[in-house]
């Protein structure tokens, strides 16, 4: 864990007091309502990559931009017959010369073969063809993986096999800075590629993103999503999550947390170096949510937390963790201060 100095304790304080102030709705530890509690801690430990993968395929199976060999022999010839590399249109179709076009697309390679024979026969094209298909290039589409991979870059991935986890797996895979988050953008045309050059490149990338989460994607729980021609998938890194430690604590800071391993109230405290008082209690956490204009006040107790359970609060980024001065600190406080000043000044030296 790295301890952040940025803004410092007095200017928390200042803030803490503010909000304290003016703020009147309040919780306690105990029994926090659900939708204000701190998010569940998903890490990338949880991700099984191989579930990103989609349905395979035989390699064997034809697919749309392949090209063929395709070679018909009749046994009548006296040099070898002819071979022709042909592509697989859009529509499935190859188009033989003589033959005309023939539907291969999806097919097993033999079964193809036997396709193809069947037309040349019935075209009384040929009356007994021996029909021999290769497959000679396969076709790819072109992604581009940036952010928390190995090795960011473009990469040409099989037509076949153009999914999220081939996409990660050219790219050297997921960094330890990696999150559990994937974005994968999409540019449908090339006009759309076109008119991005004219200042609308974000907004047009933007409009067509698709923003996946690797945990509920590995236990199936994200919608449909393709990887197309031209596609960039972006991995993003994992933001860093710090909480600020204020109040009776030896070392009061901002505190720079694992973002994949939850952080309690008691965790936040030994960050801080501990407490300056040890019967110091009282503790309030000042928590922002997203869907609230104004922060919310969490009451905790120490005591209560030691015991385990709900008490020991777990903390969500960004929260303020301050251990309040009370009636009995304040007085306490003053009365070990009066104590070890007048003893040191009593004795000469010290």
């Amino acid at each position: 864990m790295r301890i952040s100095c940025s803004g410092g304790p007095l200017i928390a304080l200042g803030l803490l007091i503010i909000i304290s102030g003016c703020h009147k709705t309040r919780y306690n530890a105990s029994n926090l309502p659900p939708e204000m509690a701190a998010s569940k801690v998903e890490g990338l430990h949880r991700v099984d990559l191989s579930r990103l993968a989609q349905a395979s395929t035989p390699s064997e199976v034809i697919h749309p931009g392949d090209v063929l060999e395709v070679t018909i022999a009749t046994g009548m010839e006296t040099s070898a017959p002819p071979r022709w590399p042909l592509r697989v249109a859009d529509n499935g179709e190859i188009t033989i010369p003589l033959v005309g076009a023939v539907p291969v697309g999806g097919l097993l390679l033999p079964d193809a073969e036997q396709v193809v024979r069947q037309e040349s026969i019935k075209r009384q094209v040929y009356r007994d063809p021996h029909v021999s298909l290769l497959l000679k290039d396969r076709q790819t589409v072109r992604v581009t993986v940036v952010g928390a991979v190995g090795k960011p870059g473009t990469y040409d991935l099989p037509r076949a096999n153009q999914d999220l986890l081939a996409a990660l797996i050219a790219a050297g895979g997921l960094t330890e800075k990696a999150s559990t988050i994937v974005e994968i953008r999409n540019v449908q045309s090339g006009r759309a590629l076109e008119d991005s050059y004219n200042g609308e490149r974000s907004t047009l990338m933007e409009n067509d993103a698709i923003r996946i989460d690797l945990v509920e994607a590995s236990a199936g729980l994200t919608p449909e999503y393709h990887i197309q021609d031209g596609s960039i998938v972006m991995v993003r890194e994992q933001e860093p999550t710090t909480i600020q430690v204020i109040g009776l604590v030896r070392r009061p800071n901002q505190f720079e947390i694992p973002p994949d391993k939850p952080v309690r109230l008691l965790d936040a405290i030994a960050l801080a170096g501990g407490l300056t008082l040890e019967l110091a209690d009282k503790v309030q956490v000042i928590r922002q949510l997203d869907e609230m204009e104004e922060p919310v006040v969490i009451s905790a107790s120490i005591r209560a937390a030691k015991r385990g359970g709900s008490a020991n609060l777990p903390l969500a980024a960004g929260d303020v963790v301050s251990v309040e001065e009370t009636p009995l600190t304040f007085t306490v406080g003053t009365i070990q201060n009066f104590v070890r000043f007048g003893f040191s000044a009593a004795i000469p030296g010290l």
